[in-house]
């Protein structure tokens, strides 16, 4: 590691509400998006991602794509704000932690802008600041940290995503979509992010947070639908949930101990006609869920009163990884009523 330390300490403004924030041009939103929503998936490894892939996961599970960096020549606006980076045109300033606070270790600061905790996942942006000058494109790894979530002293993280965009020569801006363990949101939790780089500690945040506003605006109701897939695993659609930060459907597989060789789509419409679509964006000891897919068809009118979908599956590739994009149905369509 080059010891230059390249030090904006006395500069560095940790307040995210005085940051500055353009409109973002459709173009630059769709190509955000476009990346956030990729369809590749990481399975099960016994070693533990650093840098760019911010991945962590154990056991039977399936995880939502790793973190993608971006960097666009000439970029006019960087992204600090969690609706920003999620594409949420909804006020989120009731349900966000904005901590702003920085650590420091061998010349690297990060600075921690934004927390929202839902339900199970937590969100968070960040920013690295580099001891020299940032000389990463498009297709290098560059050198971001990796997140361990702690809730009253026990480590709850299992899995991450999300995106990383250079604000300028020496500082990257990175969103984080971290999956938690269950746990109830709805109280005031303590919560430790432990950063990493290079398997290192870096140091740590502490910050109290809770989700319980976003619980209390979130509609949830039961769903009783059952698939088989081609190889006798069982699928049960247990729960739809719908907020501010998206809509989910929840589901159960009759394998915990294993991922289902099949990816699952659901399509179809809501009562005014609008296309509707959801994706698996992870599954964890049998317990997946599916996110509507904003980048297809955007969130859930919030006029729509039911959605009406029918479950498809394709294979997940095998040992050549060829991605096979061939859909097919796999059960009769289902009625949610989402309001």
């Amino acid at each position: 590691m080059n010891e230059q330390i390249y030090s904006l300490l006395n500069e560095i403004d940790n307040h995210s509400d005085s940051y500055e924030l353009p409109p973002v041009s459709d173009l630059e939103m769709k190509k955000w998006k476009k990346q956030f929503s990729s369809r590749r998936v990481s399975h099960r490894s016994h070693k533990k991602y650093v840098a760019a892939a911010v991945v962590c996961i154990l056991g039977g599970s399936l995880l939502f794509p790793p973190t993608q960096f971006m960097a666009y020549a000439g970029m006019k606006t960087v992204t600090y704000n969690l609706s920003q980076f999620l594409g949420i045109q909804k006020d989120l300033s009731p349900y966000r932690t904005v901590v702003g606070e920085s650590i420091t270790k061998d010349g690297y600061t990060v600075t921690l802008n934004e927390v929202i905790l839902d339900e199970n996942i937590l969100y968070v942006s960040d920013t690295l600041t580099l001891p020299q000058k940032d000389e990463y494109s498009q297709t290098q790894t560059p050198p971001l940290a990796d997140i361990d979530v702690f809730i009253n002293g026990k480590m709850v993280s299992w899995g991450a995503s999300g995106e990383a965009e250079s604000a300028d020569d020496y500082n990257i801006v990175s969103y984080r979509r971290i999956a938690l363990d269950s746990l109830d949101s709805s109280q005031n939790l303590d919560i430790e992010l432990r950063y990493s780089m290079d398997t290192k500690s870096f140091g740590s945040f502490s910050f109290a947070a809770t989700g319980k506003d976003l619980m209390a605006s979130t509609y949830t109701t039961s769903l009783d639908t059952k698939i088989m897939l081609p190889d006798n695993t069982s699928i049960h659609f247990y729960k739809y949930s719908s907020n501010t930060m998206g809509q989910r459907i929840f589901f159960k597989t009759s394998t915990p101990d294993t991922v289902p060789d099949y990816d699952i789509l659901l399509k179809g419409t809501d009562d005014l006609g609008n296309p509707v679509q959801f994706s698996i964006r992870t599954v964890n000891a049998g317990v997946g869920c599916m996110e509507v897919d904003t980048l297809k068809n955007g969130y859930v009118s919030d006029e729509a009163q039911a959605l009406t979908l029918t479950p498809y599956i394709s294979q997940t590739p095998q040992g050549n990884g060829k991605i096979i994009q061939d859909y097919q149905p796999a059960g009769d369509s289902f009625t949610i009523t989402v309001k």
